[in-house]
């Protein structure tokens, strides 16, 4: 769905002897959620960031789950594996790894785009994440202007947003303020 604006930083983080483990482990849940040619090529690391961030929202937040189950029809396998054993599940810890050290490689540019993407979908696989991606743009909305984030946003996404790329996210969500 990107251009990975920074691809040599991706092919840093997939030389990395964890890494590719952890992204090993949630293989098989995320099957035709994103592009896979060995752990995720660098291209996937925002749709990758996009949809784990997607799944923490829908694990940790029970209305904003049923309120997309409503809407999609139910909730997507991710979902079900990360609630297997509660909101502190070993499988929702790992997400919440992978989010944390893919943050250094997803540009907010190519993240956006990828979400904007994802929630025009028409696909089944995006719409059952629909509400989650309208749950993201809202947070990077009220990050952006300087608010708090809705409870249970993932860390690793409010420090992304909230960080170095706030300027660069400011400047796409509102691209008329800078003129």
């Amino acid at each position: 769905m990107s251009n990975s604006t920074n691809r040599e930083l991706r092919n840093i983080a997939r030389a990395s002897e964890e890494f590719p483990g952890l992204l090993a482990a949630l293989k098989p849940v995320l099957m035709g959620l994103v592009p896979d040619d060995k752990n995720y090529t660098g291209d996937s690391y925002d749709e990758l960031f996009v949809v784990l961030s997607a799944a923490l929202y829908l694990a940790h937040d029970p209305a904003l789950r049923k309120r997309n189950a409503d809407k999609a029809g139910g909730n997507p396998k991710l979902v079900s594996v990360l609630l297997d054993e509660g909101v502190n599940d070993k499988d929702a810890v790992l997400v919440q790894k992978v989010l944390d050290r893919l943050s250094a490689y997803v540009h907010p540019r190519d993240f956006i785009e990828s979400l904007a993407l994802m929630h025009a979908s028409s696909e089944q696989r995006f719409a059952d994440y629909r509400v989650a991606f309208e749950r993201i743009m809202s947070d990077l909305w009220r990050i952006a202007t300087g608010l708090e984030p809705a409870p249970k946003c993932p860390a690793a996404l409010a420090t992304w947003a909230g960080g170095a790329h706030l300027p660069l996210i400011y400047s796409i969500l509102f691209p008329s303020a800078g003129a």
